[in-house]
């Protein structure tokens, strides 16, 4: 009898923990779909100090051209300089979360920016990202962003 409650206990528990890492998931996905909200807001209002928020201090971001920008003031820049070439709008989709195993979370989706430029060309952009989000003091931010443009 007490192996047969042993066993129960241990499947229960077996069951249990089978369910933990999708609700964790769950979790995450509702929290980087957020977060992505709150940066397409920010970016909509061209509000660079905002947008630097959103990264880590050391950040790096790999951009469509291949360059590599550190850190989250020079982050800034870079979309201050979305900006100034006329784009205004972006939209932002979260297609897929990864938990990681240091607790940092794979976030994959795509984005569709458009404007006109200052010689007033339509700009029309879309391409994919790949962001990895840590938790700094219960606020996630974006350590590393790669993005890439469709061509």
């Amino acid at each position: 009898m007490k192996k047969a409650i042993q066993m129960m206990l241990a499947a229960a528990f077996m069951v249990l923990a089978a369910f933990t890492n999708p609700v964790k998931a769950q979790d995450h996905q509702k929290e980087m779909a957020n977060l992505a909200k709150q940066f397409q807001n920010a970016y909509n209002k061209k509000d660079v100090k905002a947008l630097e928020g959103f990264y880590t201090k050391d950040a790096v971001r790999i951009n469509s051209d291949g360059t590599t920008t550190n850190g989250n003031k020079a982050i800034g820049e870079v979309h201050a300089n979305d900006f100034k070439q006329g784009i205004n709008k972006i939209k932002i989709t979260v297609d897929k979360c990864v938990n990681e195993s240091d607790g940092s979370v794979t976030v994959t989706g795509t984005f569709e920016a458009t404007g006109i430029s200052p010689k007033k060309e339509k700009i029309d952009l879309t391409g994919n990202f790949t962001n990895t989000s840590v938790n700094e003091n219960g606020h996630w931010k974006i350590s590393k962003s790669v993005v890439t443009n469709n061509k």
